[in-house]
């Protein structure tokens, strides 16, 4: 009873934050059974943390191609298209597919989860409208597998077979982390009245599995994207944190957040390595969380990157959500900002799973000082860098700060680009110890999150990759803490 007054606790008051946010700013801008395996897909794993062979810009890993290749989502509200309303993808454009029961296979649903899992029996072409909600929705997954098929016709596979996606869902409204992971939680008490998603994950994964099969097609599970870590902020910010928590093998402890990342990774590629019997490894891709409200800084996104950095090509974070179209809740994405997701998801996928090659969005690489002048120098996955303060408002310096254990620390005077992957800032002194350098870093309580206010930054690359939408799709930099060297 204790743990289910929790979780309802802290769905209430991250409501309470969006509606107190909405009435105060307006809505911000803008054992294995295997199916055929090709020739040549025997790749050993790599060790997990190890990016493994092929994921050098100079040594990209081949492609090889299946005839449905699956991408499993999962998360919580803005993974299941909360206020994401009406659908805009209604058609297909190319031969990405869903199950006959929808993106979404869970029903019989509520705000604490769904009660069954429907089993698909066929394929269908992909297009949006799930009901998780009373209303019916735009989901990322559209956007995403709409761009990774037209990057792979116009641009990435031509005159080779079309790269099609089979996108499913098993996102949860407000769920954190200990109810989405392996064996889920018991906050709704013994029996669960609702199933587990990601025992719902793995049951896609079988029947995607068999429905392939049965249709004399390969099949591969290539990722698991994930748009989560509200609730396990305000469960921070409200002194109801999980972590510390028993890791689901029985043996390790997960710290935090980013333990956390790694370990759903670990479960997802060894479930669905267990059921498929391929041996391709299954990614955990996770967009950056960006829209807190109720606090001025949030460890979530500070320990999303620190997933990415510990398991690179295992953990991979595609970018900031700073720069997308907010509901006029003030939390959840709009169904412009669902389908823009997607094609940031799609960018990635297609580098990863069609070029062959490693994600890093802009992030620091390397952060020193000399004198009273900080150099930071950035992964840019396409130069030059570019401080835009048209496209995203300037919440001051660009979005940069800094920061030394003073309790007074030297104030930025100048932030400028010079060259293509390095950003110079300019102190009124030298600093103390402990410096570091922070970006997008800070929210102002109760404001909406997105271009306009919440926290943002203005730097970002120069990506020209073309929009199914007409969306831009420039890489934006990510939330960092970085310590200055």
């Amino acid at each position: 009873m204790l743990r289910t007054r929790r979780f309802a606790l802290l769905a209430t008051t991250i409501l309470a934050f969006a509606a107190a946010c909405d009435s105060n700013s307006s809505t911000g801008g803008g054992d294995p059974n295997p199916v055929a395996q090709p020739p040549g897909n025997q790749d050993p794993s790599p060790a997990p943390g190890n990016p493994g062979p092929g994921t050098s810009p100079d040594q990209p890993k081949p492609y090889v191609h299946y005839d449905v290749n699956h991408v499993l989502s999962t998360g919580q509200s803005n993974s299941v298209g909360n206020e994401a309303f009406p659908p805009l993808t209604m058609t297909q454009p190319y031969r990405n597919i869903m199950f006959n029961v929808g993106i979404i296979p869970g029903t019989n649903c509520d705000g604490n989860g769904c009660r069954v899992y429907e089993k698909p029996t066929s394929f269908i072409p992909l297009t949006e409208g799930d009901y998780f909600f009373d209303y019916a929705v735009e989901t990322m997954s559209a956007g995403m597998a709409n761009l990774v098929g037209k990057l792979g016709a116009e641009k990435l596979l031509v005159g080779k077979p079309s790269h099609d996606l089979l996108v499913s869902l098993h996102g949860r409204s407000g769920y954190t982390y200990a109810c989405l992971r392996k064996n889920g939680c018991d906050f709704f008490g013994t029996p669960n009245p609702y199933t587990t998603p990601f025992d719902d994950g793995m049951n896609e994964v079988s029947d995607a599995m068999d429905l392939a099969k049965a249709a004399g097609k390969t099949y591969v599970v290539r990722a698991v994207t994930a748009i989560h870590g509200e609730s396990d902020h305000y469960a921070y910010t409200m002194g109801l944190a999980e972590f510390p928590m028993p890791g689901t093998d029985g043996t390790s402890t997960i710290q935090n957040y980013a333990d956390a990342m790694l370990e759903w990774q670990r479960d997802y590629d060894r479930g669905v390595k267990t059921i498929t019997g391929q041996t391709d490894d299954v990614p955990l891709l996770q967009l950056q969380m960006s829209n807190w409200n109720d606090v001025p800084h949030s460890q979530i996104p500070t320990w999303q990157l620190e997933a990415h950095t510990r398991a690179p090509g295992k953990v991979v974070l595609v970018g900031p959500s700073y720069i997308f179209e907010y509901a006029g809740d003030c939390l959840h994405y709009s169904n412009h900002g669902e389908r823009h997701i997607g094609e940031y998801f799609a960018k990635v996928y297609a580098r990863m799973f069609i070029e062959g090659l490693p994600w890093e969005p802009v992030r620091p690489k390397q952060v020193t000082l000399d004198g009273t002048v900080v150099t930071a120098k950035f992964y840019v996955p396409k130069p030059p860098l570019v401080l835009d303060a048209n496209r995203v408002s300037n919440p001051g310096n660009y979005g940069f700060e800094f920061y030394d254990t003073s309790g007074s620390p030297p104030k930025i005077t100048a932030v400028e680009v010079v060259g293509d992957d390095t950003v110079k800032v300019t102190l009124d002194r030298k600093p103390s110890n402990g410096a570091r350098l922070r970006y997008a870093y800070t929210a102002v309580p109760l404001t909406c999150p997105g271009v306009e206010s919440g926290p943002r930054g203005n730097l970002r690359d120069s990506d020209d990759t073309p929009s199914n939408n007409s969306y831009e799709l420039f890489n934006w930099a990510v939330v960092f803490d970085e310590p200055v060297n």
